[in-house]
C-alpha cells in the first residue's frame, strides 16, 4: 500500500510561482512547461525546514561532515559509485557549477561542445562566458536518440574542442545513456584531451530497467577529466532552495573550480539547502521510490495516448519526468504549434526549438503532476489535434 499520495491537487497559484504565472493575461491553462513538479516534497524536508525555522538564527553556515557523508552514501547506495569526501564541492546551483567549470577549464575563445537538442541554458552559459559554441546534433532513428559519434569526433578535431557540456540523463529527449555509450564518449574525449562537464541533475529520476551510470565512475581516466554536477533539487522538487554539489576527483581541477567560485564571492550554500540535502539523502529514499513508480504510470498514460503511428507521438522517456512529443506530423510551424497547444488545447508546453534547431517540430511536456491533471491535458490535446 503506497504511503505517499501523489494524486493530491496542490494549489500553486501563488505570487511568484514561475510555472503557474499568466502569459499575456492568460491564466486558464494547464502549465506543463517548467521542469519542476506539482507534488509536495518529501515530508522529511518539511521537518528539516521547520527545525531550521524554529531556531530563528540564520547566520553564515558551512556544510558539515554529516552533509558530505549524506552525499557520499547516496551515491554509494543509488549508483554503486564510491566517491571520496574531499571530491564533493557544494554549490548553489548546477548551472552555476557548469559556468565555474567552463571558466576553470577553458579560456575565452575556446570551443565548448554540446549535443542538441538539449537544455537551452547550456548554449547560453557557453556564449555568456565568451566561449565558442560547437553543436553536434543527436541522431534520431525510429523514435530513439543516439550520439552521432562520427560527427562528435569530427567536431572535436575540427574545432579543437576543450570541453563538452553533457546532459545525463538527457533533457529534453529523456535518454538514459548506457555504459557502452558513455565509454565511447569518454574514449573520444580522452583521445582529444577534452574535459567533460556532466550535468547529472536528473540522475535519480530513471525508469527501470534503465540505470544511471555516473560518467566519472567508468574509469580512473574518465574521473580525471570529469566534473559531475548533481543536486537533490530536481529529485525532491526543491528548485527554489538553491543547493547542488560538484563531484571532482581531480585535485587540480577541483582547486581551479574553487578559485572561480571564490572569484565570484561564492562561499557556501544556505542553511535550508544544507538541511534539505541531509534530510533527503538520509530519509527520503522511500518517498523517491514511490515517486518513481508513479512516474512510470504517467509514462504509460502518455505512451498509450500518443503512439508512434499518431500525428503526435511520444518518445517514451527512459529518465526524467519530461516527455518529448514529436509533432512534425501536424505540419505546423513552431510558433503555430505553441499557440495551438496553449490557446486551443489550453495546455502550455515548451517549444522544442528552444532546445536547438534539432528540436523544431517537437514540444516538451512535463508530466510530474497528478494523473487526473495529466489525463485532462491528454484529453485536451487529443480533442484539439487528433
Amino acid at each position: 500500500m503506497p504511503k505517499y499520495d501523489f494524486d493530491i491537487l496542490n494549489d500553486r497559484r501563488i505570487p511568484g510561482d514561475v510555472k503557474y504565472q499568466s502569459i499575456n493575461g492568460l491564466s486558464d491553462f494547464i502549465p506543463m512547461w517548467v521542469a519542476d513538479m506539482d507534488f509536495k516534497t518529501a515530508p522529511c524536508v518539511e521537518n528539516a525546514f521547520n527545525q531550521v525555522a524554529r531556531h530563528g538564527i540564520y547566520g553564515y553556515q558551512n556544510v558539515d561532515d554529516e552533509y558530505i557523508e549524506s552525499v557520499r552514501t547516496w551515491y554509494s547506495r543509488r549508483f554503486s559509485c564510491e566517491i571520496q569526501n574531499e571530491w564533493i564541492l557544494p554549490s548553489p546551483a548546477v548551472m552555476y557549477s557548469a559556468a565555474c567549470s567552463i571558466r576553470a577549464l577553458t579560456k575565452e575563445g575556446d570551443s565548448v561542445l554540446i549535443f542538441e537538442p538539449v537544455y537551452y541554458p547550456f548554449a547560453k552559459v557557453i556564449k555568456n562566458n565568451r566561449r565558442r559554441l560547437i553543436i553536434s546534433e543527436l541522431k534520431q532513428t525510429e523514435g530513439y536518440y543516439e550520439i552521432n559519434y562520427e560527427d562528435f569526433e569530427s567536431k572535436i578535431k575540427e574545432n579543437n574542442v576543450k570541453a563538452i557540456l553533457f546532459c545525463s540523463p538527457h533533457n529534453p529527449v529523456g535518454r538514459v545513456w548506457t555504459k557502452k555509450e558513455l565509454k565511447h564518449l569518454c574514449e573520444i574525449c580522452l583521445r582529444h584531451h577534452a574535459y567533460i562537464i556532466s550535468d547529472e541533475i536528473h540522475a535519480d529520476l530513471v525508469c527501470r530497467p534503465c540505470r544511471h551510470v555516473p560518467i566519472a565512475s567508468l574509469s580512473d581516466e574518465a574521473a580525471a577529466v570529469t566534473v559531475t554536477c548533481s543536486a537533490p533539487t530536481k529529485t525532491f522538487n526543491l528548485a527554489s532552495v538553491q543547493v547542488s554539489n560538484m563531484i571532482i576527483p581531480n585535485e587540480h581541477i577541483r582547486k581551479s573550480v574553487q578559485r572561480e567560485m571564490l572569484a565570484n564571492c561564492q562561499y557556501g550554500v544556505n542553511a535550508f539547502g544544507i538541511a534539505a540535502t541531509k534530510a533527503v539523502y538520509t530519509e527520503g529514499e522511500a518517498w523517491l521510490d514511490e515517486l518513481l513508480c508513479y512516474l512510470d504510470e504517467s509514462r504509460t498514460i502518455l505512451a498509450e495516448a500518443f503512439p508512434q503511428d499518431s500525428p503526435i507521438s511520444v518518445l517514451k522517456p527512459e529518465g526524467t519526468y519530461l516527455a518529448w512529443l514529436d509533432c512534425r506530423g501536424l505540419g505546423l510551424s513552431d510558433n503555430m504549434l505553441y499557440n495551438r497547444f496553449l490557446l486551443d488545447a489550453g495546455v502550455r508546453l515548451h517549444k522544442g526549438v528552444t532546445f536547438g534547431k534539432a528540436g523544431s517540430g517537437y514540444m516538451r511536456l512535463n508530466f510530474a503532476c497528478p494523473h487526473s491533471v495529466l489525463k485532462d491535458a491528454v484529453g485536451r490535446i487529443q480533442k484539439t489535434f487528433l
